[in-house]
């Protein structure tokens, strides 16, 4: 049984929401690039393989979702990891059987890798060489796009997947992941892009992932303030309303186009955010982050999505209630902006991301393109100015705000300081970020007159 979910239209969609640090870290221009972690390690470390025997042991709930599935014959989106999965938690060589013969020529790497370390007891000789021969080729193969990050996820696991056996290509692969596909996204992040896509965000995780927890190397050192604020922008970028499902419900990331809600996008999505509180516990982002993932209403608990939620979810970890987080995300050194009016599924949104502006309310979501008709935004405690009345002589713009704690005005010029007056207030000076924003305090002020005038150089 195909046990996804049918894919409903937007407008079918928009109805029903209508109504209701490291030790012995090599560095980058070193010999080796060994891996410290036994085996198993595939995206996984002691504590982690720990945590998912005792599950089992436990009956909790996301193993007895998964274990039916598997006893069921659910046809698995991803049958390798699946069962792969069920044969690391429990020993079950059946499981391990259907894994390996699940994989064929168009299997995913990251799934051939898998098999290939939580079934190493399991494989004869022949299964090993049809394994080897799929992940030698990635490992030795590099990407010519160095913005490709499931080409440099497969390289970084088959590397992983081969230490044992390879040492000396599993280095050169992982050499050539940290010394040029990721100094290729920390030249990104430096230059204010963010490195990347959200549909991306599972793969990037799992790099970072395997680099700390197999070769004791966090690469995130290297960009630790984008990393610090990455998780709640990854939150962020979700509409408030949620999609419903047959065993659980999604929450949607922000899409271009006029399609529709994909579950599967959202099943990455959630994926990539468990992840990321594996990655980082102990950080204050994880923490709010788990809270947000911590609702049974979105557990996942379909073919697709439930192999993961029972990998990489710990829900005894610390969580924080997102409910505390601010409604809104400016990243000046990126130029991006999400604001949220209320926490609630029926608060409207507005996202600037690489250049391009969205406005959701349950009404629908609107691309907006300057010059944009509606130019303030009320949305719960800030506005969003995206034009105002213009005096082209005087150089003069003007909006009225409502009463709000902040206001991003955009449209500006980038990267340049600009003349602030509020009605009965003096006269002051701020700077808009990289994409012409300019966020002011409104705290404690009634509304009224803001004006702006460009600061002559």
């Amino acid at each position: 049984m195909d046990c996804r979910e049918p894919q409903l239209k937007r407008r079918d969609w928009l109805k029903m929401i209508g109504l209701s640090a490291t030790v012995s870290a090599p560095l980058l221009g070193q010999e080796s690039y060994g891996v410290f972690q036994p085996s198993p390690r595939v995206l996984l470390n002691e504590d982690r393989l720990r945590l998912i025997r005792r599950e089992v042991q436990r009956r909790t709930d996301r193993w007895t979702q998964l274990e039916m599935l598997l006893q069921g014959g659910a046809q698995f989106p991803e049958p390798a990891f699946a069962h792969a999965l069920g044969h690391l938690a429990t020993g079950n060589a059946e499981l391990a059987a259907k894994a390996i013969a699940a994989v064929g020529p168009r299997t995913a790497i990251r799934e051939v890798a898998q098999v290939r370390d939580w079934c190493r007891s399991a494989l004869k000789p022949a299964d090993l060489e049809r394994l080897d021969a799929r992940l030698l080729a990635t490992a030795t193969s590099f990407p010519t796009n160095l913005d490709d990050t499931g080409a440099a996820r497969d390289v970084t696991l088959a590397a992983i997947a081969l230490a044992d056996d390879f040492p000396k290509r599993s280095a050169d692969a992982l050499r050539w992941v940290h010394g040029k596909w990721w100094s290729r996204q920390t030249g990104r992040i430096k230059r204010g892009h963010i490195p990347v896509s959200h549909g991306d965000a599972l793969a990037f995780v799992e790099i970072l992932y395997s680099f700390e927890k197999a070769l004791q190397l966090d690469l995130r050192e290297s960009a630790m303030d984008f990393f610090r604020d990455y998780p709640i922008w990854h939150l962020l970028r979700h509409y408030p309303a949620s999609l419903p499902g047959g065993e659980n419900d999604y929450r949607v990331p922000a899409f271009a186009g006029d399609g529709q809600p994909d579950p599967d996008v959202c099943v990455r999505s959630r994926a990539a955010e468990l992840a990321m509180v594996a990655l980082d516990t102990n950080a204050e982002a994880s923490q709010y982050l788990q809270g947000w993932l911590l609702s049974p209403r979105f557990r996942m608990r379909g073919a697709y999505g439930a192999p993961y939620e029972f990998f990489w979810c710990n829900p005894y970890q610390p969580s924080l209630s997102y409910f505390y987080l601010p409604l809104y995300q400016h990243l000046p050194a990126f130029g991006t902006l999400l604001v949220r009016s209320a926490w609630e599924e029926n608060a409207s949104w507005f996202g600037l991301i690489d250049g391009k502006m969205q406005y959701f309310t349950l009404d629908g979501i609107k691309v907006l393109t300057p010059p944009a008709r509606n130019g303030v935004l009320a949305l719960g405690p800030s506005t969003v100015v995206l034009e105002g009345t213009q005096n082209p002589a005087g150089g003069l713009s003007a909006a009225a705000i409502p009463e709000c704690d902040r206001v991003f005005w955009l449209g500006l010029r980038a990267s340049a300081p600009y003349l602030i007056e509020i009605d009965g207030e003096e006269l002051a000076e701020a700077g808009t970020d990289a994409s012409g924003i300019l966020s002011v305090d409104f705290h404690n002020r009634p509304g009224g007159g803001m004006y702006l005038r460009p600061k002559a150089s």
